[in-house]
């Protein structure tokens, strides 16, 4: 007799797979007379002659009714659509987490603050005094001089003004001590642009933003202001300088304001 080496499996009697499948499965394994029984037909069969030979068929051939090496297009579609069902769970379940995370942390660190908040601020600042030859607006004091200590501090000391955003006010404004006098700022442009190292942003060396710094990082420094205008004027006997700027309405406006000391930096400008 020729045994075969195979797992086994108790088989119900439904479960018994049809007599094709049987024949090609003892073909396969060599094949002595095989037979697939319950107990009952076994203890039957066993007061027989010849004696047979009792082999319990493998747990594929009895799951599916596919024979050993064979695929089933059943088992592969359904194992596709397993494994996407499982992984496209996953990713609903991980993406829910990662979301109801997420707002637990921003429901933990969140604090209601109160939205109003009284902020001291000048009358001279929101209503100018009229002044000058022109009698123009004259901005002797910010909106801002009163929001803190250091700022209030400065804002009684000498008026420094400085025209232009060049490399002498510039330089000035780094080097100069903070605290000691009422900064203004007044150019067209509100950054420093170096210009030795514009050929190379020409030919591609460098990113124009490379050269360029705004004067918005300078001042908090020395706790200056800036204002977006021309100084078309300097009246040297009221010390007042005459500055077009324009209004919330796009139309021109003109204003003056007083300095101390004056420093003109605004270079030159080549007409061909």
């Amino acid at each position: 007799m020729l045994s075969t080496q195979v797992s086994r499996v108790t088989i119900r009697a439904r479960a018994v797979p049809t007599q094709s499948l049987l024949r090609q499965y003892s073909k396969r394994t060599a094949s002595s007379p095989l037979l697939l029984t319950s107990r009952t037909s076994r203890a039957s069969i066993r007061q027989q002659t010849p004696p047979y030979t009792f082999t319990t068929v493998p747990r594929r051939l009895a799951a599916t009714g596919v024979l050993p090496g064979q695929k089933s297009k059943r088992g592969v579609v359904s194992r596709i659509i397993h494994k996407t069902a499982t992984y496209l769970g996953i990713f609903v379940i991980g993406s829910g987490i990662a979301v109801a995370a997420l707002f637990a942390y921003d429901y933990s660190t969140y604090t209601n603050v109160g939205s109003e908040v009284d902020i001291p601020v000048s009358e001279l600042a929101l209503n100018p005094r009229r002044g000058g030859p022109k009698n123009l607006p004259v901005i002797d004091y910010f909106v801002d001089d009163d929001e803190s200590e250091e700022a209030r501090a400065c804002k009684h000391k000498p008026k420094l003004v400085l025209l232009g955003t060049g490399w002498g006010n510039v330089a000035l404004l780094k080097n100069m001590y903070a605290d000691e006098y009422h900064v203004t700022v007044i150019s067209p442009s509100n950054y420093f642009l170096f210009t030795p190292m514009l050929p190379s942003a020409t030919v591609g060396t460098l990113e124009l933003r490379s050269l360029v710094e705004p004067i918005r990082r300078i001042l908090p420094r020395v706790r200056g202001h800036f204002l977006k205008g021309s100084a078309e004027d300097v009246d040297f006997s009221e010390k007042l300088v005459e500055v077009s700027a324009l209004g919330t309405d796009g139309s021109e406006q003109r204003f003056y304001v007083p300095y101390d000391k004056l420093v003109v930096g605004v270079g030159e400008m080549m007409t061909i």
